[in-house]
């Protein structure tokens, strides 16, 4: 029986736990006890996980009072830490079964052999299982299998990287921010977040500045060559603005660079042009706005002169014009709603996904993102639009 990734997800989470308690959280697969079940009895039957219920493997799951009360009935010494009831219950099993006490012993699921060989060769899994992954387990297990290299030593860091490298060879640079799937910065950031969750946080440090480029710096340069919207409103006038890098866990790095390895910030603005040259050329009078600022949001001071500053740069170098203000509104690049009907969408092949809920008949319907990409980042979009727009004007 073929094992998939959600099954060892399963053998994960419950490796070691009691049958009927079983966790069932890390992934919407898993929702529930049946769910469950189903994952134990492909791994039971692949002779990777097996229920037992013995003396040394059940005793130590029942609770200190459970405990106690077993050598309480035998009249046996009842004092000691948990570790030290379990051994004495075990010295003394064969007259506690004379004296007819009934050890009502769970049922644990229990890896086999293989099966602890398959946990310890798949640690990254669980990562990978989690409801917020941008990358599938099915996808991890397929860039680990598929491996040449040996001994891999982090392969949850493998994962990522190997996927930033294809994305950066096929996509350096995503057209949206929505395109998620397609997206280096959304690998830049999990990686880094990944990375500060280990501790590693002088890695956590290159990829939150690379995202931080792309998601803020290289952006907000892009818009400012097409439209002004980001930093004015309608009348002309600049709009109230602190540059920092968009990069949620960013200030715990800065927090170690200032208040543990205690850098300067040209130092700091250093290590940020380092680590983004390794994959983009960074403007570097333009980026260096956001890392001071970044800096002063980490150690909690006031921005006003840096904004003050940042606003003199804006207007000289980015002037007020209304002509590219009012470009804001261009859909391939900023809309994020279109309008259309489902006979429109069907015509056009767009594949469409309906669910239905049994107890209220509630109709649900929704695209892929694959679909959603189709759809977005082809010329099928402008023919959808002018077909609305006709049929409206007709």
């Amino acid at each position: 029986m073929k094992v998939r990734p959600i099954d060892i997800l399963a053998l994960h989470l419950n490796a070691g736990r009691i049958e009927g308690n079983e966790q069932i959280y890390f992934s919407s697969i898993l929702s529930n006890r049946s769910h469950i079940l189903k994952s134990i009895d492909i791994l039971v039957k692949a002779d990777l996980l097996k229920l037992e219920n013995s003396i040394e493997i059940s005793l130590p799951k029942l609770t200190k009072p459970d405990l106690e009360s077993i050598l309480k009935k035998a009249n046996l010494k009842k004092s000691g830490n948990k570790p030290v009831l379990i051994k004495r219950i075990i010295e003394n099993i064969d007259y506690i079964n004379s004296q007819n006490i009934n050890i009502d012993l769970p049922t644990v699921y229990t890896p086999t052999t293989k099966g602890q060989e398959l946990i310890e060769e798949t640690g990254y899994i669980k990562h990978f299982g989690e409801p917020s992954s941008i990358i599938s387990m099915e996808r991890a297990q397929s860039i680990i299998n598929n491996s040449t290299e040996k001994n891999i030593v982090d392969k949850i860091e493998y994962i990522y990287l190997f996927e930033i490298k294809r994305l950066y060879k096929d996509k350096p640079i995503p057209k949206t921010h929505l395109n998620i799937s397609n997206n280096i910065s959304y690998y830049f950031h999990n990686l880094a977040d990944y990375y500060i969750a280990i501790q590693e946080y002088e890695k956590a440090r290159k990829y939150y500045h690379l995202t931080g480029f792309i998601s803020t710096i290289f952006y907000d340069l892009e818009i400012l060559k097409d439209n002004h919207s980001h930093f004015y409103d309608y009348e002309g006038n600049f709009k109230v603005f602190s540059p920092t890098l968009h990069a949620y866990g960013i200030l715990d790095v800065y927090e170690q660079l200032i208040y543990v390895h205690e850098l300067s910030n040209e130092e700091i603005y250093e290590l940020f042009l380092h680590d983004v040259s390794e994959y983009y050329k960074p403007d570097e009078e333009y980026s260096k706005f956001y890392i001071y600022g970044t800096i002063l949001k980490a150690l909690k001071e006031n921005t006003d002169e840096l904004s003050f500053n940042f606003k003199n740069y804006i207007e000289t170098n980015y002037p007020y014009e209304k002509s590219k203000y009012e470009t804001l509104y261009d859909h391939k690049d900023y809309d994020t709603t279109l309008a259309t009907n489902l006979k429109t969408l069907l015509d056009n092949d767009v594949n469409i996904n309906v669910e239905i809920v049994k107890e209220t008949g509630e109709v649900y319907m929704y695209i892929s993102q694959s679909e959603r990409e189709r759809i977005f980042e082809s010329e099928l979009i402008d023919y959808i639009t002018n077909k609305e727009q006709n049929s409206e004007d007709n």
